[in-house]
C-alpha cells in the first residue's frame, strides 16, 4: 500500500562493522508533515480541517500542525509562544498549509496530492525521544536524539512543538464549511516549546552518517493546558531562506503523557481483486502503544457471500471467523496477524473485520477494515483512487438506483502483477484530486481491460493536468489519455463552475449545476481527441467541455474532468449515474429485463466480455417455462461442452463459461428453447 501506519515510534539503528567503516542499516518511514494556519473567525477554515482529517485517516502517520492567527489577534490560540513562525512561513491567506516546508503555503485541494507526494521521499534522519513528564509539577525533561541516515551538507535545526487537541471554541463556518459555537479544535499549537526557529543541530559542520545529534529540553506545561490531550512534535529542517524552502528531513510526534494502556490496528495488504478459487491474503499489524503490557481478544468477522470462508493467524496458531483468540503485546512492541479469505468458488465481494479488544482497559478496541472482490461475478468495479475517499459517492448511487452487484477497492488493487479485471462489465475509476493521477501498472490495467471490450466511467479533477502539464507526474499516460480515454487536455480551468448538459444527450440532458467547492475549483477543460468521442457537458454555454463519452465498436468510456464528489445535488448525481451504466450497457445486457425479472420474450444475450480470456457470461431470458439448453460449438461445428440442458421457469438468467482447456480461435453458441433458436459467436485469445 502507498500508505501505512508508522509502527515503530522509538528507530533503532544497527551498526555493522566493515573494514573499519561503521555502516548505518535504518529503516525509517517518512510522516510528512501539514503546518496549517487556521483560525477560528475564518468562515472557509472549518473545510481545511476536514481535509486535514481525511489525510489522517488515509495516512495515519502524518503530522498536522495547527497556528492559528494572526498572531495576538483576535483567535485566543493565537498567542502561543513562538507565533512569529506565521510570519516566517509567509501565510497571508487562511487556510493554507506549508507541506513539508517544500514551498510556499497552498491552499487546501492541494493538500493531499503534496502529502502524498511526501509520503514516498525517504527520510534523511531518525529521531528518538527519551522523555519524563511529571503530573504534579507539570515539567517535562526530554533528550531529543537525531541520527543522519546519510551525509548531510548544510545547517540543520531541531523545533520541538506542544499541541493539543479537544480544545472547545466558537468557529466561523458557512454552508460549504460548518463551524459552531462548540466546536472542537484539534492539533493547536499551544508552544514552539524552543522557540519559531528552533534549536541549532550541526551549526553547518557536516553531518556524516551515523552521527547522533543530542539535545535536552526542559520546559514546564502551563497549568490551563489539558496534558492528557497534549501531543511532542519533534521536527528537523534545513536552515533555508524564507523559511517555507527550509525542507523538514523528518518529524515525529508523541503523547505528552504517555497512556498505560493504548494500541493499533492497520492493514500492510492492499485490497485484493482475484478469481473465486484463490483466497485473498492479508497482513495486519497489532501494536501496543501504552506503557504497560497488555493483552487483546482478536476476531475475524466476514460480511461477505454465503459459503466464504476466513482464518487468522496469530502466534498461537490459526483461527476461523467466530473463534476469538488473545495474544499479549508487551509495551511498545507489535504482533503480526495474518488472514486468509476463501471464496471456496463463490463469487463476490466481501468486506471483511479484524478486530481487537483490550483485557486491562475495556473498551479499548479497533478494527481494520479488509477488502476482496473476485473476478467472475461482479458486475460493477469501483475503484477508489482518491485520498479521500471519495469512491463512496459512486457506492451510494450505486445503492439508490442500481439492482445488480458491485464491490469496491483501493486503486492499490489494480498495482498487483497480472491482475484481472476483463470479466468487469463496468468499471469506475474516483481520482478525486490524487496526485499522482495514476502509477504505471494502474494504467497497463486499465488499458488492458478496455483493449478486451471493457466499459469505463473515470472522473478526477486535474488528471490531464498531471499527465500534460510540465512538471505532472504522470506524463506516461498520455497516450491513454489520447487513445483510450479519447480526449484532449486543453488547460487546467474550465471558463466556469456552471456546468450544463447537451439537449439530447443520453446522459446528460437537461442537468445543470454548479461545481461544488469541496476542494479548490480548477476543473480540466477538454475536448474530443478523436472521432469516437462526443462532448456531454459544457462550461456555461460552451464551446468549452468539461466531460466526454467515447464509443467504439469493442468498447465505451466516459470521462469526466471533474470529480463526481464535485456535484453536491445527491438526485443530479443519481441521475446520472443511471444513465452512465445504462449507456455504459448498452451491447451488453441493457436491452433486456434485469435479473430477476419476468421475461417478455426469449432472447440470447451477447457474451460479455468479448473476446475473452479464459471466463466470460452469457445472458438469456425465457418468457415462460421451457426445456432450453445451451451448446458451444467450433468453427467445424463440433460440440465443444453444453452449459445448460434443464427446464427452467420465465425469467432472465446468466451462465458463466470457463474455457481455461480451449485454445484460441472462434467459437459459436447456441441456444435452442422450445421453437426459439439463436446463435452468436465469441472468440477466446490467449
Amino acid at each position: 500500500m502507498k500508505k501505512q501506519l508508522q509502527i515503530l515510534f522509538l528507530f533503532s539503528s544497527v551498526f555493522f562493522v566493515i573494514g573499519g567503516f561503521n555502516l548505518l542499516i535504518a529503516q525509517t518511514q517518512r510522516n510528512p508533515v501539514l503546518e496549517e494556519v487556521t483560525g477560528t473567525w475564518c468562515q472557509w477554515c472549518p473545510c481545511g480541517h476536514q481535509v486535514m482529517a481525511q489525510i489522517l485517516e488515509d495516512m495515519p502517520n502524518a503530522i498536522m500542525i495547527g497556528y492559528h492567527g494572526p498572531a495576538n489577534g483576535s483567535d485566543p490560540f493565537s498567542y502561543f509562544q513562538g507565533n512569529a513562525i506565521i510570519s516566517y512561513l509567509g501565510y497571508n491567506a487562511y487556510p493554507t498549509a506549508v507541506i513539508d516546508r517544500t514551498g510556499p503555503p497552498m491552499s487546501r485541494g492541494a493538500w493531499p496530492g503534496k502529502m502524498n507526494l511526501r509520503y514516498d521521499v525517504p527520510a534523511t534522519v531518525s529521531i528518538t525521544l527519551d522523555k519524563t513528564y511529571n503530573k504534579t509539577t507539570r515539567e517535562l525533561n526530554a533528550t531529543v536524539s537525531v541520527t543522519a541516515l546519510e551525509n548531510l551538507t548544510g545547517e540543520y535545526k531541531m523545533n520541538m512543538i506542544l499541541l493539543e487537541d479537544g480544545l472547545i471554541h466558537s468557529q466561523s463556518g458557512n454552508g460549504s464549511c460548518p463551524g459552531g459555537s462548540n466546536y472542537v479544535h484539534n492539533h493547536v499549537v499551544r508552544s514552539m516549546i524552543n522557540g519559531a526557529l528552533g534549536d541549532e543541530l550541526n551549526g553547518a559542520a557536516p553531518w556524516n552518517t551515523g552521527e547522533i545529534i543530542s539535545k535536552n529540553v526542559q520546559y514546564t506545561v502551563p497549568s490551563d493546558f489539558v496534558a492528557d490531550s497534549c501531543q511532542l512534535v519533534v521536527l528537523v529542517y534545513e536552515v533555508q531562506s524564507p523559511l517555507y524552502n527550509g525542507e523538514i528531513q523528518q518529524a515525529e510526534k508523541w503523547t505528552l503523557v504517555s497512556p498505560d494502556y493504548a494500541a493499533t490496528i492497520a492493514s500492510t495488504s492492499p485490497d485484493v481483486i482475484e478469481d473465486n478459487n484463490t483466497p485473498a491474503e492479508f497482513t495486519t499489524v497489532l501494536h501496543n502503544e501504552g506503557l504497560l503490557d497488555d493483552m487483546y481478544y482478536i476476531d475475524l468477522t466476514i460480511d461477505g457471500p454465503t459459503g466464504w470462508a476466513g482464518e487468522y493467524t496469530t502466534v498461537n496458531g490459526t483461527f476461523p471467523t467466530g473463534q476469538i483468540d488473545s495474544v499479549e503485546v508487551a509495551a511498545g512492541d507489535s504482533t503480526t496477524i495474518s488472514v486468509t479469505i476463501n471464496p471456496n468458488g463463490i463469487n463476490g465481494f466481501g468486506k471483511s473485520q479484524l478486530g481487537f479488544a483490550s483485557k486491562n482497559s475495556p473498551g479499548l478496541n479497533g478494527s481494520v477494515l479488509l477488502r476482496n472482490v473476485t473476478t467472475t461475478g461482479v458486475d460493477i468495479l469501483v475503484v477508489d483512487a482518491s485520498i479521500e475517499g471519495y469512491g463512496i459517492l459512486i457506492s451510494n448511487s450505486l445503492d439508490d438506483v442500481y439492482t445488480g452487484n458491485y464491490g469496491i477497492v483501493s486503486r492499490e488493487a489494480l498495482q498487483a502483477p497480472a491482475v484481472d479485471l476483463s470479466h468487469f462489465m463496468i468499471i469506475t475509476w474516483s481520482a478525486g484530486i490524487a496526485i499522482p493521477v495514476f502509477y504505471p501498472e494502474e494504467v497497463d490495467a486499465l488499458q488492458n481491460y478496455i483493449d478486451v471490450g471493457g466499459r469505463l466511467f473515470i472522473n478526477g479533477q486535474n488528471i490531464g493536468a498531471d499527465i500534460f502539464e510540465p512538471g505532472g507526474n504522470s506524463q506516461f499516460a498520455q497516450d491513454f489519455y489520447n487513445n483510450y480515454l479519447h480526449a484532449n487536455y486543453e488547460a487546467n480551468a474550465g471558463s466556469s463552475y456552471l456546468l450544463k448538459g447537451y439537449d439530447g444527450d443520453p446522459i446528460t440532458d437537461g442537468l445543470t449545476f454548479v461545481l461544488g467547492d469541496v476542494y479548490d475549483r480548477s476543473p480540466d477543460k477538454i475536448s474530443p481527441y478523436d472521432s469516437d468521442a462526443t462532448p456531454i457537458l459544457k462550461f456555461l454555454n460552451g464551446p468549452d467541455v468539461a466531460a466526454i463519452r467515447a464509443a467504439t465498436t469493442d468498447n465505451r468510456v466516459v470521462y469526466f474532468g471533474i470529480g463526481f464528489e464535485q456535484i453536491d445535488d445527491v438526485a443530479i448525481r443519481d441521475t446520472l449515474m443511471s444513465r452512465i451504466i445504462t449507456w455504459l450497457k448498452e451491447g451488453i445486457i441493457s436491452s433486456i429485463p434485469e435479473e430477476n425479472t419476468i421475461a417478455k420474450s426469449f432472447y440470447l444475450g451477447q457474451n460479455y466480455p468479448n473476446p475473452f480470456n479464459p471466463a466470460t457470461r452469457i445472458v438469456y431470458s425465457l418468457s415462460k417455462r421451457s426445456p432450453v439448453s445451451i451448446k458451444v460449438y467450433d468453427l467445424t461445428g463440433q460440440e465443444v461442452t453444453i452449459l445448460v440442458d434443464e427446464v427452467k421457469d420465465a425469467g432472465v438468467y446468466q451462465v458463466n463459461f470457463d474455457a481455461g482447456n480451449l485454445s484460441s480461435g472462434v467459437y459459436f453458441y447456441k441456444m435452442v428453447a422450445g421453437e426459439f433458436m439463436s446463435v452468436k459467436k465469441m472468440s477466446i485469445i490467449k
